[in-house]
C-alpha cells in the first residue's frame, strides 16, 4: 500500500478518540489518588448543581437535605474545590467530549457500513463501552466507589481502547493507507496471534488485580510498608502474616506479576529470534513498560511514610505504565489479527 501520512484523514478519528480516552483514564486516576471519588455524591449533577464551586457549608447543607447520600467516611467529610473539580471535569470530558465523538464516529461508519463493516462493528462496540462506562459511573457514585466498580471501570476503558485501535487499523486498511510497518506476513501472523492474545489477556488480568488491591481497604498495607521487608518479599518472607481477603489479594497480585513477567520475557526472547517485524518493537515496549512498572509498584510501597502515607503520584504513574504495557501488547495482537484475517475481511467487504 502507498505510504500516506496525512493525519487530517477521517480514518484517524479512532486514534484521536483513543487519545481522548487515555486522557479520561488519567483524569480518573487523578480522582482516585486524591481520594475524590465521592466528591460529587449525586449523578449526573454535583451537590444538586451543574457546577463544581460548592463551598463546605453548601456541601453540609446538601447532605442534611439528602441524608442517604452522606459520604462513606462520615457526615463531617467535605471536599476542596479542586477535588470536586476533577470529578466534575471527568464527567464533562467523558460525557460532552468523548461520548458525542463516539456517537459521531458510529454515525459516519454506519453510513459506510457496506464498505467497511469491521470498522462499523468496532465503532458500535466503542459506543456501547462509552455508554457502559456512563452507567457504571452512576453505580460507582451510588455505591461509594465499591471495589468491583473500580475494576469494572478499568476493564471498560481498556475494552474501549481496544475497539478504537481495531477501528483505526481496519479503517486505514480500507482507505489504503495502512503503513507498511503495520503489515505482517500472513503465515507469521497466524502463528503469533494466539500467543499475543494470551500475553494481552495475562497482562490485563494483572492490571485488574492491581486495581482491586488499590481499591480494597488494607490491601496495599498487607505486606507492611515503608521498609525493605515490604518489597520484593512480604514481611521479609513469601507470604503475608495477616489473613483475610486483602492480604490474599495482595499476594495473589504479586505472584501474578511475577508469573506474567516471566511469561512476557520468555516470549520476547522467542519473538526476537524471528525476522524483524512490527510485533517485536511493540512487544519490547510492552515488556519494558511492564518491568518498569514492577519497580514503580515496589517504590510505592517502600516510600510510604507514617505522616504523609503513600506517594500517590506513583500510583497514578503505575496506572499509566500498566495501560501502556497492555495496549502495546494488544496492539501487536490486533496487527496479527488484521494480517491473518485480511483475505477473509476482503471477501466479506466484497459480499456486503
Amino acid at each position: 500500500m502507498e505510504e500516506k501520512h496525512d493525519w487530517k484523514r477521517l480514518c484517524h478519528l479512532p486514534m484521536a478518540l483513543l487519545l481522548i480516552t487515555f486522557v479520561a483514564i488519567i483524569i480518573g486516576g487523578t480522582i482516585r489518588i486524591n481520594d475524590a471519588g465521592e466528591s460529587c455524591p449525586d449523578w449526573p449533577r454535583c451537590f444538586g448543581t451543574w457546577g463544581f464551586d460548592v463551598s463546605e457549608d453548601e456541601q453540609q447543607s446538601w447532605y442534611l437535605d439528602n441524608p442517604d447520600e452522606i459520604d462513606s467516611r462520615g457526615q463531617g467529610k467535605t471536599y476542596t474545590t479542586f477535588e470536586i473539580f476533577i470529578e466534575w471535569f471527568h464527567r464533562l470530558w467523558t460525557g460532552l467530549i468523548l461520548g458525542p465523538l463516539c456517537i459521531l464516529q458510529w454515525v459516519i461508519t454506519f453510513r459506510k457500513r457496506r464498505e467497511m463493516p469491521a470498522v462499523h462493528r468496532a465503532s458500535g462496540i466503542a459506543l456501547c463501552m462509552v455508554i457502559f462506562q456512563g452507567i457504571l459511573g452512576y453505580f460507582t457514585v451510588k455505591y461509594d466507589n465499591i471495589h468491583w466498580s473500580v475494576a469494572a471501570h478499568l476493564l471498560g476503558s481498556m475494552a474501549l481502547s481496544i475497539s478504537l485501535l481495531w477501528a483505526w487499523i481496519r479503517w486505514m486498511e480500507v482507505d489504503g493507507v495502512l503503513p507498511k510497518w503495520m503489515q505482517l506476513e500472513k503465515s507469521y501472523a497466524i502463528r503469533k496471534k494466539p500467543r499475543l492474545y494470551d500475553l494481552s489477556i495475562s497482562t490485563l488480568l494483572v492490571m485488574l488485580l492491581g486495581s482491586l488491591v488499590a481499591a480494597i481497604e488494607g490491601a496495599n498495607q498487607a505486606c507492611s510498608v515503608g521498609t525493605f521487608s515490604a518489597w520484593p518479599l512480604c514481611h521479609g518472607g513469601v507470604m503475608p502474616d495477616a489473613a483475610g481477603m486483602a492480604s490474599h489479594l495482595h499476594i495473589t497480585h504479586r505472584f501474578a506479576v511475577l508469573g506474567v513477567g516471566i511469561w512476557l520475557i520468555t516470549n520476547l526472547i522467542n519473538i526476537s529470534k524471528d525476522e524483524r517485524t512490527s510485533i517485536r518493537p511493540l512487544l519490547h515496549a510492552g515488556v519494558g513498560f511492564y518491568m518498569l512498572n514492577v519497580f514503580i509498584g515496589g517504590a510505592y510501597l517502600l516510600t510510604w511514610d507514617s505522616k504523609d502515607g503513600f506517594v500517590e503520584h506513583l500510583s497514578l504513574f503505575h496506572l499509566i505504565l500498566g495501560s501502556f504495557s497492555f495496549l502495546s501488547i494488544a496492539f501487536a495482537a490486533l496487527l496479527a489479527k488484521n494480517s491473518s484475517e485480511q483475505e477473509i475481511l476482503l471477501v466479506l467487504n466484497e459480499e456486503e
